[in-house]
């Protein structure tokens, strides 16, 4: 076999999940439910947040947020992001920072 596999958890409670951690790339598998959400921090790579299901509220610096459905949404290098789900559905969605972090930290010093 020369593929890799990497699965995700299904649930209907918040979840955060390391799925890949290479230098060529970070992802990540989130679910936040109704008025829940991620810490506020800053990109540390070129991050891509992949929405598949609910609706994506973010904020980046000091814009007004932004709600995003079914989207790709590319944040760039460091941005401050508040991420949350403010609707009713389940907000779940991929982070996909490439290349990884600390690799990109390497190159950009």
């Amino acid at each position: 076999m020369i593929e890799t596999i990497y699965t995700y958890t299904k649930s209907k409670d918040k979840l955060i999940e390391k799925l890949v951690g290479s230098d060529d790339v970070m992802i990540n598998h989130v679910i936040l439910n109704k008025e829940e959400s991620l810490a506020e921090h800053y990109s540390d790579s070129q991050v891509y947040l992949i929405v598949t299901a609910g609706t994506l509220t973010i904020t980046l610096d000091d814009q007004e947020s932004h709600t995003y459905q079914a989207s790709v949404v590319n944040v760039p290098f460091q941005t401050k992001m508040n991420i949350s789900n403010t609707h009713a559905q389940a907000l779940e969605f991929f982070i996909v920072k490439a290349p990884h972090p600390r690799v990109y930290k390497e190159r950009n010093v």
